[in-house]
């Protein structure tokens, strides 16, 4: 823990929150259902392809059936680590369905000689396989899912092939890489560098200080700066977690249980999914601010498109929390509230505010974790008006404007 902070300068969120419902590390709202499915592939000539798929379903359990109503759902992909099966993942798959994904994870290439080109090849014929069922009116998948961008995530050997499945796959335009392998075992990682220096995505890495296997520095945080034409780049460390926290039941370490790794894996994978997929992106409150008050998690976003959420404050009543996640270099980061709308083309995208009926309540370089974070107390001539926000970072090679976020003060 000493050499990570020596050698990474990134944020360590400590705050202590109030309780609050549903968090993104929860169970979602949708029951889950699970089925094998077994296939023979001639699109991509990948023959036998096992994958087991997890998705919203009127009942939970096995074989359940599926629940259409709200979809179709974006599809997500999730590759298991050397040796490992798609059971061993279980959780942390349940709890992406749960909050309205279709997961689809790939069961082969489990074996001594399994490499990350084979897992990745076999994902892309397992998404179409899902997708093309899905379009069937008589199979159990159909109406499940449709057309629109996939994401990927894995774990180990799973998460490096998250690299070369996106030189495979033009549609996977989100990764989450889970303490991603990168060396020259399990067919290198070359081709995975070059794919991840090219993307034009979005994506977040998670490590884990202790892990020997794939350790933070060399491995992780390496894909992390490759990523550096990402419209969105992140990079999670938990501060005391090894290399078990994606599996179910993952080791205690001297510094955070089992427990916890999981826990956090689900959230931060959940919340940047749901930020990314389902268009909430007020979840990167979970992810830079409050939300992840009290975790030992170091954080740091080096993101061209930054990020901007409101949530009510946890720690302040009365106060909203606002945020932008831009990158470490900003030299400048602007948070901005206005209680009048524009609509105003810049060269730095859409001007949402007219600041004649509001005002810039933070201005000041970004700080290592790239993200900041500020308490705006409501005031009681709001009430009744809707608000905007809108939030501006400056940095090398980019200068943009976030969103703009409305809502109706009570």
């Amino acid at each position: 823990m000493d050499r990570l902070r020596c050698t990474l300068p990134l944020l360590l969120l400590v705050l202590v929150p109030d309780a609050v419902a549903q968090e993104p590390d929860e169970p979602g709202p949708f029951p889950v259902g699970w089925r094998d499915e077994r296939f023979f592939d001639t699109q991509f000539g990948r023959g036998n392809v096992l994958g087991r798929i997890y998705y919203p379903a009127l009942a939970a359990g096995p074989d359940a059936a599926p629940d259409p109503s709200a979809g179709p759902y974006p599809l997500v992909a999730f590759q298991h680590g050397w040796f490992g099966r798609p059971e061993n993942y279980d959780d942390l798959s349940t709890h992406l369905a749960s909050w309205g994904f279709l997961v689809a994870s790939i069961g082969t290439e489990t074996g001594l000689f399994a490499t990350m080109q084979k897992e990745a090849a076999d994902t892309q014929a397992l998404l179409h396989w899902v997708e093309d069922r899905a379009a069937d009116p008589s199979h159990w998948l159909a109406g499940m899912t449709g057309d629109g961008d996939w994401a990927v995530s894995g774990h180990s050997m799973g998460g490096g092939a998250c690299m070369v499945l996106i030189g495979l796959e033009p549609r996977i335009r989100t990764l989450v890489p889970l303490e991603p392998y990168r060396g020259p075992s399990l067919g290198g990682a070359s081709e995975g560098i070059l794919n991840l220096q090219a993307f034009t995505g979005r994506a977040l890495f998670v490590a884990g200080s202790l892990d020997d296997s794939v350790p933070w520095d060399t491995m992780v945080r390496a894909w992390y700066l490759d990523a550096g034409q990402a419209e969105r780049n992140h990079f999670f460390v938990l501060v005391g977690g090894d290399h078990s926290g994606p599996v179910d039941d993952p080791d205690d370490t001297p510094f955070m249980t089992g427990e916890e790794q999981h826990r956090l894996h689900r959230r931060i994978t959940g919340a940047f999914l749901r930020a990314e997929m389902l268009g909430e992106e007020d979840l990167y409150g979970e992810l830079f601010g409050e939300g992840m008050a009290g975790s030992s998690v170091e954080a740091q976003a080096a993101n061209r498109l930054p990020a901007l959420w409101n949530q009510e404050s946890r720690l302040v009543p009365g106060s909203l929390a606002v945020g932008l996640a831009g990158a470490s270099g900003d030299r400048e980061q602007i948070l901005a509230w206005s209680l009048t709308p524009d609509a105003r083309p810049t060269p730095y995208g859409i001007l949402g505010l007219d600041l004649a009926g509001g005002a810039v309540f933070h201005q000041a370089p970004a700080g290592n974790s790239g993200a900041v974070e500020r308490l705006l107390p409501v005031q009681a001539g709001w009430s009744g008006q809707t608000l905007y926000l809108q939030g501006f970072a400056a940095g090398p090679g980019r200068t943009a404007l976030t969103r703009t976020a409305s809502l109706l003060v009570p």
